[in-house]
């Protein structure tokens, strides 16, 4: 399962007996969890706005996860479903958006995400 941005920082957030953290691991439960390369650098903007140690949480979700690396097929198929997404009404779905659900599906796996501009997608579980 391929962890959106948006849940990555709510694990490293809760402390494992959250309700936000329980919510998550049930979800994910043993399957094998994937974050894109392009997550890191959204991670690390989050670090930097929010004032968290970089390295040590790039460090953490490289134990938590495989890295899936950008390729061509992941940039074509990624700017392809951002159009499709937007012609449906998904004025908000950009780029990495797509990127992130052509890598989860280059792995043949779901997305997790918290973001409402996946839903519909068969292949991605949105969570509350």
């Amino acid at each position: 399962m391929l962890l959106d941005t948006s849940v990555v920082i709510e694990v490293l957030r809760h402390i494992k007996t959250s309700k936000e953290f329980k919510l998550i691991q049930r979800r994910i439960g043993e399957e094998e969890l994937y974050v894109f390369v392009v997550q890191l650098a959204e991670l690390s903007d989050w670090c930097f706005a929010n004032d968290v140690p970089v390295r040590e949480r790039v460090e953490e979700v490289k134990k938590l996860a495989n890295i899936i690396p950008l390729d061509e097929d992941i940039c074509l198929e990624g700017s392809r479903i951002k159009n499709e997404r937007r012609k449906k009404g998904f004025r908000s779905f950009g780029l990495v958006d797509g990127f992130l659900l052509a890598a989860a599906r280059s792995v043949g796996e779901r997305l997790l995400t918290f973001d409402r501009d996946f839903a519909e997608e068969q292949d991605c579980l949105v969570l509350p």
